[in-house]
């Protein structure tokens, strides 16, 4: 009986044995083939929360850079609408310059006028620029508005005396719209239309050189240079602080270019990190797998040795 009982033992014992090297054979075989050190939290439980706070970062950096690429393209379509004003302004400008030549005829004042009710037109599309449904110049309301309604709106009123009296309105936000690229990081990204624009002039001082150019003051010629260059003037100041404008908003891209670089680099290191605590060293993986496939072997040969071993050898 008590040889019986050791030879189950022994066994036993090499079956324990041969399904250890077994399990961490495939252990190792799967580290080889998902490059990753664990395969359950119990396999490496330090590593596995440093690397699930990793992925938790990674995939914050990703939303902040997400809401920074928006950012950017909304500023952008303003830096367009800002150049597309200053272009105007300048256009204007040189229209001015040319209908001050007392050479001008009627119709070529006339047709210049035309010009500029043109280009006041057009900065009043650029005025109610949208970057996809929001109005860039809206301030803190850059959606909301009624149809046929913007922002920037160009009013014609009838006087008594039969005149039309010309002015454009602003119904956008009175504040400006902040943006946030970070849990403690904002930005200022809408600007409010009555700053950025409507403060300007831009409109009053196109519809009075309008005005003065559909005039024709042919009776005081000299009141009309007058008028022309005061609007000239007026223009200069507008074009000032359009360009100022432009200005600040590029401090702002620039801005969010600084933070985006310093997240991809933050994010690199993160990687980095994430790869110290999940990746496997394959070389150390593979040198340990074949010392266990070296040691399954011995360990196979050793039990089929004992194994044919035949109780009659142990009665005797």
């Amino acid at each position: 009986m008590p040889l019986r009982v050791g030879m189950k033992t022994m066994y036993d014992s090499m079956l324990y044995q041969l399904n250890n090297l077994t399990e961490s054979t495939r252990k190792l075989q799967t580290q080889i083939a998902s490059g990753v050190k664990y395969e359950k939290p119990s396999d490496a439980p330090v590593d596995l929360v440093r690397a699930l706070g990793y992925r938790k970062s990674l995939e914050e950096i990703d939303r902040y850079q997400t809401s920074i690429r928006e950012g950017k393209a909304y500023l952008r379509t303003m830096e367009g609408a800002y150049q597309g004003l200053e272009d105007i302004v300048t256009r204007a400008k040189q229209l001015a310059i040319q209908a001050r030549n007392s050479t001008m005829s009627p119709a070529n004042r006339e047709a210049i006028a035309k010009e500029v009710d043109s280009l006041l037109s057009e900065a009043l599309a650029l005025a109610n620029t949208r970057h996809g449904n929001r109005y860039v110049f809206g301030g803190d309301k850059p959606t909301g508005y009624e149809d046929g309604h913007p922002p920037f709106e160009l009013i014609k009123e009838a006087l008594p005396n039969g005149e039309v009296k010309e002015y454009v309105v602003y119904r956008g936000g009175e504040e400006d719209m902040d943006f946030s690229y970070s849990p403690d990081g904002k930005l200022l990204i809408g600007r409010n239309g009555r700053e950025a624009i409507m403060t300007s002039g831009i409109f009053d001082t196109l519809i009075g050189l309008k005005k003065t150019l559909e005039a024709d003051n042919q009776s005081d010629p000299h009141r009309e240079l007058e008028e022309l260059g005061v609007h000239i003037d007026r223009l200069d100041k507008v074009l000032t602080h359009l360009t100022n404008e432009r200005a600040a908003l590029g401090a702002r891209m620039d801005h969010l270019d600084l933070k985006s670089n310093l997240y991809d680099d933050l994010k690199t290191t993160i990687k980095e990190n994430l790869s110290d605590a999940q990746d496997a060293d394959l070389l150390e993986v593979a040198t340990r797998l074949k010392a266990k496939e070296t040691a399954y072997q011995a360990a196979l040969a050793a039990t089929a040795k004992v194994m044919n071993l035949s109780l009659v050898n142990y009665l005797s």
